[in-house]
């Protein structure tokens, strides 16, 4: 074996090429970018009054995850950090543009019969998220493992 041979990295080190022929994503990278993307999407997702879709990106995740035989707590990691980034960022975003986000926070908590405390209930919404992206999270990965063949 040449000392080329012995340095080259093993071909488990990149994602495998898109259909199109184009350039495989390293990796390391792969991760970041699965949550940037689905962070993105959820924050869109509830720009547009589209709620569910932390659950909707924990299905998925939680599936290829378990088809690709990666561990759980991947498939956690990447659907909690989407769902609370994508429902904090566009919080922070109507805050930062002069919105009265904790004066309607306030307001609600009152009207649940809560301290009137507009980080409660501000956490107890990023809370709802990352519990619907877990949720997402379960049901994919044990639809994936009923589903795989040779069970």
């Amino acid at each position: 074996m040449t000392d080329l041979q012995k340095q080259s990295p093993p071909e488990e080190s990149a994602v495998p090429a898109p259909a199109g022929g184009g350039p495989a994503l390293p990796a390391a990278l792969a991760l970041p970018a699965t949550l940037v993307g689905a962070a993105a999407l959820v924050a869109v997702g509830s720009l547009w009054s589209l709620w569910y879709l932390p659950f909707a990106i924990g299905l998925p995740v939680g599936a290829v995850t378990a088809v690709r035989g990666l561990r759980a707590r991947t498939a956690v990691l990447v659907a909690a950090v989407a769902a609370v980034a994508g429902w904090g960022t566009p919080l922070l975003w109507r805050v930062a543009s002069g919105e009265a986000v904790a004066g309607t926070a306030r307001t609600v908590a009152a009207l649940a019969g809560l301290p009137a405390l507009a980080s409660l209930v501000v956490a107890v919404t990023l809370l709802i998220g990352l519990v619907l992206a877990l949720l997402g999270v379960w049901l994919g990965r044990t639809a994936a493992a009923a589903l795989r063949p040779g069970r």
